[in-house]
């Protein structure tokens, strides 16, 4: 029997299911930036860029398919997979796990930052 605790938080057939993660490896040693969206400032806790172990672990919790269309380079080769911000960081969004998602180039630059 599958254990269903091993799929919290990860993309099925296209699907993401989300669950709020318990692992705090990534959420240490955070350079605090600050971005300003209008009048306000934001206060970031983590860099834009995820680093490559966070973008390993992205990848392999997502089964490295793409969480919108479940595009894989597995079954075609020409598909570039992007480590991307749910919530944008324009927005106020970290760069932690809970926070991003594996999405294909197609997915990635078709969607907007709104």
């Amino acid at each position: 029997m599958m254990n269903l605790r091993e799929f919290f938080g990860k993309c099925i057939n296209g699907v993401r299911l989300i669950a709020p993660s318990v692992d705090t490896k990534c959420q240490s040693n955070y350079n605090s930036k600050k971005e300003t969206i209008g009048d306000s400032i934001i206060k970031h806790k983590t860099s834009r860029d995820p680093s490559m172990k966070l973008r390993f672990e992205i990848l392999k919790r997502d089964n490295f398919n793409c969480c919108a269309c479940g595009a894989s380079p597995a079954k075609d080769p020409s598909v570039e997979l992007h480590i991307d911000h749910i919530v944008p960081w324009s927005k106020g969004g970290e760069t932690i796990a809970d926070n991003l998602q594996t999405l294909c180039s197609k997915c990635n630059i078709g969607k907007c930052d709104s």
